[in-house]
């Protein structure tokens, strides 16, 4: 019996396990969260709004006051003043990972100043745009000669918040201006070693150098830099800690939140410092005088050089060692309030950039284009498939043979999209593509095996010789196709290397799989 065939019962075991991989589920309904808020977490389902029946317009609208939200999880209260700040996606009928190409998104091209750590920069992009919320995100260095890139293609999103994550080198500081008035030319800073300053030259003799206004120098490991000297006053700017000396940025509600106040949203966020960082805060604060409930000086939040917040110090916090510190800010919205504090936070949690970076192509990837073209490949294919059974009826008229060409070509979809779900790969428009070329040359083979089975011109030779002449023909025209997709799959972007990987596969499988379990059909079939 055909079905005690190893082949054939390793064709079978394939193509049931990629089914129960695909999960096919044609009533699934409802949306699924891609990007949360409060307590509603990616990949939960929500099901009501103010007790209606979720629509994708319901996410688009705007509210005022407490908005009901029924999830697969619970109920949850949010405050909101316009709309929810909460992204979605249709419950999906299958677990196949559609690309941006079909699903809509951003595709970026990155060119660093220095190449040379490629693998760094990836790391932290990585890290800074999944904390944002953008999950379906992948990352790939490519090189053009000697020049080095990294491909971010990211599902969902906007080109605006890409390019705000991205473009940030994430250089993040605090400071905190010390000013000293000096008694005989001569002034002190406490960090629990004494230091003179001394007025020299329009500029201070500090340890014997002289330090002119604008320049740097560093004391006990605090960077400190000359703002200028105005007759006995001297103003410095000292930082406290940098993005290096947070140990753990904090999410929870607890410690992240945004709250109305007026006509803006104010939001903050607590994080943790090393225990270096909390020593630098206590000396320098050592040295500014309180007055009232703060102190003199404000501690300033600066991204990239540029101030982004600036905070009064309480006076009960002088000199103290504060391993933990609150950053705030304030927006005109409450979604740009969340979207403002969420970019800080992934950029901290993140850390820097090891080197300055330029977007040279950036574009975004309407989900209706990717729905249309998917509709046109299914259309495309099914009219595909009527034409050639036509053909294939035309030429052989004999269904045992027929039936095993369309089972086979309709199996080998179902294996590749089952392996993409294992593999964690995405089914773009390059892999449709790849797809509907591997079921076109998987069928030629096919012909191949059939007419090498039927050759009246060669009866001296056993069926199972022509088949191993047919295997013969099939493996080098296999070697021919996977080294001509060698080279896009080693050197090219984005849709040329999803496009070899979907046929080196399709290719793989066709000759260890397909075609082995198809030689055995047609061996039983033909003698029958």
């Amino acid at each position: 019996m055909i079905f005690k065939n190893y082949k054939v019962l390793l064709w079978i075991f394939f193509v049931v396990a990629s089914v129960i991989l695909i999960a096919p589920n044609p009533f699934a309904s409802g949306f699924v969260v891609d990007t949360g808020t409060g307590n509603i977490q990616p990949g939960d389902k929500i099901i009501k709004i103010n007790d209606k029946p979720v629509s994708l317009e319901d996410f688009e609208k705007e509210y005022a006051g407490i908005v009901k939200i029924e999830t697969d999880k619970g109920t949850e209260y949010i405050q909101s003043n316009g709309t929810l700040g909460i992204v979605v996606n249709k419950a999906a009928v299958t677990k196949l990972n559609f690309g941006l190409d079909i699903k809509g998104g951003v595709r970026a091209i990155i060119k660093p100043e220095d190449d040379s750590s490629l693998d760094q920069i990836i790391s932290t992009l990585q890290t800074r745009i999944n904390v944002y919320g953008l999950r379906e995100a992948t990352f790939r260095p490519v090189h053009i000669g000697d020049q080095g890139f990294v491909e971010v293609s990211i599902s969902g999103g906007s080109e605006k918040e890409l390019r705000e994550l991205i473009e940030r080198q994430g250089k993040f500081e605090a400071k905190i201006p010390i000013i000293l008035k000096a008694v005989d030319g001569s002034a002190t800073l406490d960090f629990g070693k004494k230091y003179n300053l001394i007025i020299e030259d329009g500029g201070i003799k500090v340890n014997d150098d002289h330090v002119k206004e604008g320049e740097t120098f560093v004391l006990e490991n605090i960077p400190m830099a000359l703002s200028s000297v105005s007759g006995n006053t001297i103003n410095l700017t000292s930082t406290v800690f940098t993005g290096a000396d947070i140990r753990l940025v904090h999410f929870d509600p607890q410690r992240s939140r945004v709250e109305p106040s007026g006509n803006v949203y104010n939001w903050l966020f607590s994080v943790e410092l090393t225990n270096e960082g909390a020593e630098k805060f206590s000396k320098v604060t050592k040295n500014i005088p309180a007055k009232g409930q703060y102190l003199d000086s404000k501690i300033h939040f600066v991204l990239d050089d540029i101030e982004i917040d600036a905070l009064n110090i309480a006076s009960d916090l002088r000199g103290r060692v504060v391993t933990e510190v609150s950053i705030s800010g304030s927006s005109s919205t409450l979604n740009e309030a969340r979207n403002d504090r969420l970019k800080l936070q992934s950029i901290l949690r993140s850390g820097s950039l090891p080197t300055k970076i330029e977007i040279v192509k950036l574009e975004t990837i309407s989900p209706n284009l990717g729905g249309n073209f998917l509709q046109n490949a299914l259309v495309a294919g099914a009219l595909a498939l009527i034409g050639i059974t036509a053909l294939i009826t035309a030429r052989y008229r004999k269904l045992i043979i027929i039936i095993p060409i369309i089972l086979v070509s309709f199996s080998e979809v179902i294996i590749i999209l089952g392996m993409s779900v294992l593999i964690g790969w995405t089914i773009d428009l390059a892999a449709i593509a790849g797809i509907m070329g591997v079921v076109g040359t998987g069928i030629d083979t096919q012909i191949i095996m059939i007419d090498q089975a039927l050759r009246k011109s060669e009866e001296h030779m056993t069926l199972r010789e022509k088949m191993k002449r047919a295997f013969f023909i099939i493996f080098g025209a296999a070697g021919t196709v996977i080294a001509a997709m060698f080279p896009l799959l080693i050197f090219g972007f984005g849709i040329l290397r999803g496009f070899a990987i979907v046929t080196i596969l399709g290719v793989l499988l066709g000759i260890f799989i397909t075609r082995p379990a198809f030689g055995a059909m047609i061996e039983r079939l033909i003698k029958e």
